[in-house]
C-alpha cells in the first residue's frame, strides 16, 4: 500500500481493525502517513469488536 501511495494511484483507505492484539505482523505502510493526507470519512461496527474505518486521501 505504501508504494500505491507514494506513487499517488490511492483515492481510499478500507482498515479494519479488531481487537485482539497479535504483537507481531507487518506494518500496514512501511513507512508514516501523514494524517493531514487522511480524511476520516466513514466508521463501521462490523460485528463484536470490529470496525471498518474509511479514509479518503487527499492528493498532493
Amino acid at each position: 500500500a505504501g508504494q500505491f501511495h507514494d506513487a499517488g494511484l490511492l483515492d481510499e483507505l478500507i482498515i479494519q481493525v479488531g481487537s485482539v492484539t497479535l504483537g507481531q505482523g507487518k506494518p500496514l505502510f512501511p513507512r508514516r502517513v501523514l494524517s493531514p493526507v487522511l480524511r476520516l470519512t466513514d466508521v463501521r461496527q462490523m460485528g463484536e469488536g470490529m470496525v471498518e474505518l474509511r479514509y479518503s486521501i487527499r492528493k498532493r
